[in-house]
C-alpha cells in the first residue's frame, strides 16, 4: 500500500475514535494540571522580573542580549553622585534566550511563567501612531511585580565580589 492510499480499515478507525476525550484543552476556561505548579512548565521563560534592590546595574545583562533587546536606563544617582542604572526589556526585540538571566551576577534578573502581555489602544488613534505608541510599550523594566510565579532561574547561588 502506498503512501495516502486509504485502507479498509479508516471507518472502523473512525468509530474507535469518535467517543475519546480531546486532547487538547481550551485555555483559558480549562487550566492546565500536568506539572507540579498549575498552567505552563516551573521552567518556562516568560516575562523577565528583577529584583531591583539586589540589582547593582552592571549591564551584563545588555552586553550579552544578542538581539540588543536590553537597554540600560538611569532611575537617579546615589550619594556619590553616580548614575544609577536599571535594564529595560524590548519584548519586541527579545527571543526570551535567557541568556540575560545566566549571565546575571547578582541572581537579581530572572524570567516569570508569565506569558500574555496586553496593551490597549485608543480606537481613534491613526495607524502609524499606533505603532510608535505599541512601540513604545514593548519596552518594559522588569520589577518584582511579576515575582510571584518565578519560571526560568539559573538555579545556582552565585557570589559577588567574594
Amino acid at each position: 500500500m502506498a503512501l495516502g492510499d486509504k485502507s479498509v480499515y479508516s471507518p472502523l478507525t473512525t468509530l474507535k475514535n469518535l467517543f475519546r476525550r480531546p486532547v487538547t484543552i481550551k485555555y483559558p476556561k480549562q487550566i492546565l494540571r500536568v506539572f507540579p505548579k498549575d498552567g505552563v512548565s516551573p521552567t518556562y521563560r516568560g516575562l523577565h522580573t528583577n529584583d531591583l534592590d539586589k540589582c547593582v546595574g552592571c549591564a551584563a545583562c545588555k552586553r550579552i542580549c544578542p538581539f540588543d533587546a536590553i537597554t540600560m536606563k538611569v532611575v537617579g544617582k546615589n550619594e556619590q553622585g553616580r548614575e544609577i542604572k536599571k535594564p529595560v526589556v524590548d519584548y519586541g526585540r527579545c527571543s526570551f534566550c535567557a541568556f540575560c538571566v545566566d549571565v546575571c551576577p547578582t541572581n537579581s534578573l530572572k524570567m516569570s511563567r508569565h506569558y500574555i502581555y496586553k496593551i490597549k489602544t485608543v480606537m481613534s488613534m491613526s495607524a502609524k501612531d499606533e505603532v510608535e505608541y505599541v512601540k513604545e510599550k514593548f519596552k518594559i523594566m522588569p520589577d518584582e511585580s511579576l515575582g510571584d510565579d518565578i519560571g526560568y532561574n539559573t538555579g545556582k547561588s552565585k557570589k559577588v565580589l567574594g
